[in-house]
């Protein structure tokens, strides 16, 4: 199997910088101190959540030992004031007491020290925006489901997973470049065409319709420019749920762990690395491409970013066999392009982050197929 690492992403063109994957709000009964500790645990599994991108993060060796103890990664709490509510929710005639916010922040390094300790998997804070349509089946046609009528599962859901998304606006130029049966239909060419006007390499297609049953039945599609999505070409999947919120809700979770799959690292490298530079990688579109090309290599069994500084990328390559074989591998390509040295500013800049520079790094520059 294939295993993909990513360390840090910060220059790539249309990932979005997540500001808050350290903090989150949860609801506890009271202010008393035993709902307050209770509270900090349930606030570091969500944070662990976003900073992982594991959804069952909480299962894993060693975290919940950590979640008891959540106060020891906590830099401030605050209560805030509860949500005003129309009428007050009864059971059996009874007033139901509303729960408290409860919005926790944590320290960054604490986390990212603690992720390591435990081995859990690391998603970089700059994260693709994924462009999204929802289109709904109706007894009339196709329609887009514009924001006004989205559930909010569909907002928090990303949220809660740390993935940032952007809607169209489904203005004129957009009713023109794309219309719901094109969208509905997984028209290729014309959703990618729609994409360009966001600026957006990556998108997704949430649709579905009511079966008689009354469950709601549909299925997401993933995609991105020239029909890869950070190394991996495009993914179909189909699922039924008991109603439009939570086949929202089912479909994101899918995909952001899908995405995270990818995007993630260990903070541990594998043994036998072989160091990689390339320059002229500035679009996210671009490092897809070459991503894509380094992971289908058969002697190559893991990638790794170790830094990305201006349009210049760093990668170790796991590999099995011998490093000449690799090397040819890699001058045969013809997006390739063998440099001897990169420019002043660019060596300085990746020395600094990653460590001297070494006579066993390859060095290439990136060119786009014409």
């Amino acid at each position: 199997m294939l295993i993909i690492f990513f360390s840090s992403l910060p220059s790539l063109v249309l990932a979005v910088a997540i500001n808050d994957l350290y903090s989150a709000t949860v609801e506890v009964p009271d202010q008393n101190r035993k709902h307050r500790q209770q509270g900090f645990s349930l606030a570091l599994a969500q944070v662990l959540i976003k900073t992982t991108g594991a959804k069952d993060i909480a299962a894993q060796p060693g975290v919940s030992d950590a979640l008891s103890q959540a106060s020891n990664y906590m830099v401030k709490y605050a209560y805030l004031p509860r949500p005003a509510i129309v009428e007050p929710i009864e059971s059996d005639g009874v007033p139901i007491e509303q729960n408290t916010p409860l919005s926790v922040q944590f320290a960054k390094a604490a986390i990212d020290d603690l992720m390591r300790k435990l081995d859990l998997p690391i998603w970089p804070a700059n994260r693709p925006e994924l462009l999204i349509w929802v289109v709904e089946q109706t007894a009339s046609g196709y329609r887009f489901v514009d924001e006004a009528d989205l559930p909010p599962e569909l907002a928090s859901t990303f949220k809660s997973r740390g993935q940032p998304f952007q809607l169209p606006l489904y203005d004129l130029n957009d009713q023109l470049a794309l219309n719901a049966l094109a969208a509905w239909s997984l028209n290729e060419q014309q959703l990618g065409d729609a994409a360009k006007r966001y600026g957006a390499d990556s998108w997704l297609v949430l649709r579905y319709s009511e079966v008689s049953s009354g469950a709601v039945r549909g299925s997401w599609y993933l995609a991105g420019r020239s029909g890869k999505l950070a190394g991996e070409g495009t993914v179909l999947n189909t699922l039924e749920s008991d109603s439009e919120s939570a086949f929202l809700s089912r479909s994101i979770d899918q995909v952001v762990d899908r995405l995270a799959e990818q995007m993630a690292y260990f903070a541990d490298a594998e043994a036998n690395l072989f160091r990689v530079v390339v320059e002229n990688i500035n679009s996210f579109a671009a490092f897809s491409e070459l991503n894509h090309f380094l992971s289908g290599l058969e002697i190559v069994n893991g990638v790794k970013v170790r830094s990305i500084e201006g349009d210049t990328i760093i990668l170790d390559l796991a590999m099995e066999g011998e490093s000449r074989v690799l090397l040819r591998a890699l001058n045969k390509e013809s997006r390739l392009s063998r440099v001897t040295q990169l420019d002043n500013d660019s060596t300085t800049e990746l020395t600094s982050v990653a460590g001297p520079r070494t006579d066993t790094a390859a060095y290439f520059r990136w060119q786009a197929a014409r």
